[in-house]
């Protein structure tokens, strides 16, 4: 299948423009904190000198990508960067499209793709069988975190202190009788999805419906994504779900690849 041809990333400029590269590390460094951040916290996560970070800061904040709160003088993203994650976003469902196409038609369930944003699963995009009976969820619609499993994933690599910061702003909502409520009980199934690789939702977004999930990462290791086969639980009882498991694995690294090297 010409869609999953392994290419290699472009390698880096011979001649980086460095203050590019200053902008783009003080935004990353806004982008995983979970709170707003001080020009000294920002100096001291990237490694800059707070005089060319509070220059970047102010350019940055003109452009409207980082925001300043008034009454702290400390900094976030700006409302600039939604525009930009919606064109992301589109341009990774067009990208993952045949990746879907290719779980699904090993599956014969439904492959989705999801990420994290506003503290819950948004799914980009995804790719249903042919088949009568089929899944609630489409491109567009947001799930709780805890509850599903693209969203344990997607919570699963974050920082403890996200996590937590999450957890604490949305709480735990009881979806069906299967979600986890328990915050020890969520940390503790988080951190045997870092162990294993992937995450299990055996009826807990929704009742009947089970799905297994595995995450898509940047080159350094960030989480970018999540895949998952979703279906009736009549189909996709513990035992096939742990069948698809390898198959999910390879379709989730093949497509690292490729958002990564466009």
């Amino acid at each position: 299948m010409s869609g999953f041809t392994d290419n290699s990333c472009a390698a880096p400029p011979a001649k980086e423009v460095h203050s590019v590269a200053r902008a783009l590390a003080v935004v990353e460094s806004l982008t995983r904190s979970d709170h707003e951040l001080g020009v000294s916290e920002i100096a001291n996560v990237t490694g800059l000198a707070v005089g060319t970070v509070h220059r970047l800061l102010s350019t940055l904040v003109y452009h409207g990508y980082v925001r300043q709160n008034a009454a702290t003088r400390r900094y976030g993203l700006g409302v600039k960067l939604l525009s930009v994650a919606a064109a992301a976003h589109e341009r990774i469902g067009a990208i993952s499209r045949p990746f879907l196409t290719r779980l699904m038609q090993t599956s014969q369930e439904t492959a989705n793709l999801a990420v994290l944003e506003s503290n819950s699963t948004l799914y980009v995009e995804q790719v249903p069988p042919p088949r009568m009976l089929r899944i609630f969820t489409e491109p567009g619609n947001r799930v709780p975190l805890h509850a599903a499993g693209t969203g344990k994933v997607l919570l699963a690599y974050q920082q403890l202190g996200v996590i937590e910061s999450i957890i604490d702003e949305t709480g735990l909502a009881h979806v069906t009788p299967n979600t986890i409520t328990d915050r020890s009980a969520l940390l503790e199934r988080l951190e045997q999805v870092r162990r294993q690789g992937y995450a299990v939702d055996l009826e807990e977004q929704e009742e009947g419906v089970c799905c297994v999930a595995a995450p898509v990462f940047t080159p350094d290791g960030q989480i970018l994504a999540a895949v998952s086969v979703s279906g009736p639980a009549s189909r996709l009882n513990s035992g096939r779900l742990n069948e698809l498991v390898p198959c999910i694995r390879s379709v989730v690294g093949a497509l690292g690849k490729a958002l990564n090297c466009v």
